[in-house]
């Protein structure tokens, strides 16, 4: 599938499987991940559906920002692009979100609306209601958030170009990977995986869109997202609290809760088949005639 070109120019690297008049679904990785994150969920949605993935601006494939912009309303704007190139005037697809990808659906309709979005799946996000990680300061004055901000900016910065440096203590590095994004039990090689691909992040588009990320409150922009909406959460999943969670699902006009036990952050890799179930079942859900257009 041929690359699509932002509103800023900014080039962003599709990946598509399946037939290409099937049930579209649209895939939006997290922060400092790829396309890739999604591990085994496109092909086992392929035989039923047209998927497809993009990475981010300044991520992986994608080129960095051509204006610099790396807020959410870019992001936004990105997966406002990539579904006006994918699903025809008319049609609609469903949306799927990990992580930032949550976040960024919601920033779409905030700043885009609803149109060619027929369903939306949360697959181990909260639509990104955190200020800071641990840290509320969205009631701080405005000034200290600014600050609190650039400190965290320089420490980011600083994690990103170590974190390059010491790629072979792969045991530290993967510790902290599993710290953020799994449960202990979850196996050496996602985690390897996950750590790969954001040590692989440009430092600048990783820092930008985390500062932008921080300050996104996802669960304000939630009520403008009016379509069916699942929430796939697991219980230990460390990034999204039980608190964000009461907040996103209270603020979704139509949303759907499915709590998995005992399950970590990065659901797509840890428990694929039953992501792609349930993608499958909110398909015909939303679009229940079977057809990208549901009619």
């Amino acid at each position: 599938m041929a690359d699509v070109t932002s509103f800023d120019g900014t080039r962003l690297a599709l990946t598509a499987w399946g037939p290409a008049d099937a049930p579209i679904v649209v895939l939006v990785h997290g922060l400092g991940l790829s396309s890739d994150s999604w591990g085994k969920v496109p092909d086992l949605l392929a035989a039923e559906h047209h998927v497809v993935a993009y990475d981010l601006r300044g991520h992986a494939q994608s080129g960095d920002a051509r204006s610099g912009d790396y807020t959410m309303e870019a992001h936004a704007r990105d997966l406002d692009a990539v579904l006006h190139e994918v699903v025809r005037d008319g049609s609609a697809a469903v949306v799927v979100g990990n992580s930032l990808g949550g976040g960024i659906i919601v920033a779409r309709a905030h700043h885009c609306g609803n149109d060619r979005v027929a369903g939306a799946v949360f697959a181990g996000s909260g639509g990104s209601t955190v200020t800071f990680p641990g840290f509320p300061a969205r009631a701080l004055p405005a000034p200290v958030q600014a600050a609190l901000r650039l400190g965290w900016m320089k420490v980011l910065r600083t994690v990103v170009l170590i974190g390059k440096r010491i790629r072979s203590v792969e045991v530290l590095s993967d510790r902290l990977v599993r710290r953020f994004a799994f449960t202990a039990e979850a196996p050496r090689e996602i985690v390897a995986r996950v750590r790969e691909d954001f040590l692989n992040s440009r430092p600048r588009a990783l820092v930008r869109t985390t500062l932008a990320s921080i300050s996104h409150d996802g669960s304000r922009m939630a009520p403008d997202l009016p379509v069916p909406t699942l929430v796939i959460h697991g219980s230990a999943d460390p990034e999204v609290s039980e608190e964000d969670l009461r907040k996103l699902m209270g603020a979704l006009p139509d949303g759907e809760l499915l709590s998995l036990p005992g399950e970590g952050h990065m659901l797509s890799l840890t428990r694929p088949e039953l992501v792609a179930k349930q993608i499958t079942r909110w398909v015909a859900h939303v679009l229940p005639t079977g057809g990208p257009d549901g009619g």
